[in-house]
């Protein structure tokens, strides 16, 4: 990894595509996770609302199960997991980076998603929080998503371990992502029933976090 501050390999020409990651097998779940919702709707539909406030252009990678209408739904590509849906993001868009957020990842601001696809100079742009490095709410870069191509080739799906390829990688941490809240909150991820009971707990009592609506587009995948 090559730890890069204000660049990397040069600047990238074309702004990111948001990638709703919504094709999960939710088996500790024991339910369809992007089937979960709350009054203002599903997970799949709220992180695709806080993409939409950042990025003209957001499709969702359901394994092309439509679960949003009107926006393109996107096939896996190779491997399994997250990996495979990014893979099929980036076959759907070759050439340009893609800012991924996981829809049972529900607290993540709009506004880290902003400074995220902001950053558009390293190959791969990661928050780290209390709990290491979060792939599924980061910006990856052609680089990058070529270097993921190459690892799911040989069987390595940890997308967290894309940091040990000579990529030039931009961290988020410490002060710089805690301007965004707290990072053990950002990163609340909803992986069992209990996650979501809690979730719909504290959204009851507290407004969630919101992104001022934008324009999502609807070209066809």
């Amino acid at each position: 990894m090559k730890t890069a501050t204000d660049g990397s390999t040069g600047p990238l020409s074309t702004a990111p595509v948001g990638i709703v990651l919504a094709g999960g097998a939710s088996s500790r779940m024991g339910r369809d996770k992007t089937r979960l919702a709350l009054s203002d709707g599903t997970l799949p539909e709220l992180a695709a609302r806080r993409l939409a406030a950042v990025c003209a252009e957001v499709a969702v990678a359901d394994g092309g199960r439509g679960l949003l209408p009107g926006l393109p739904s996107l096939a896996d590509g190779a491997g399994r997991g997250p990996a495979a849906g990014i893979l099929g993001a980036a076959a759907a868009w070759p050439g340009r980076p893609l800012l991924v957020l996981a829809c049972d990842l529900p607290r993540v601001p709009a506004a880290l998603l902003g400074e995220l696809a902001r950053l558009t100079r390293a190959d791969w742009t990661v928050p780290r929080g209390p709990a290491g490095l979060e792939p599924l709410a980061a910006l990856y870069g052609p680089a990058a998503l070529a270097a993921l191509a190459r690892r799911v080739e040989r069987g390595l799906l940890a997308l967290h371990r894309l940091a040990e390829e000579p990529l030039a990688v931009r961290v988020l941490e410490g002060e710089e992502l805690a301007r965004f809240g707290d990072p053990a909150a950002i990163f609340l991820n909803l992986n069992t029933p209990e996650d979501w009971e809690r979730y719909v707990a504290a959204s009851a009592s507290e407004a969630p976090p919101q992104a001022s609506q934008g324009q999502i587009s609807r070209r066809n995948s």
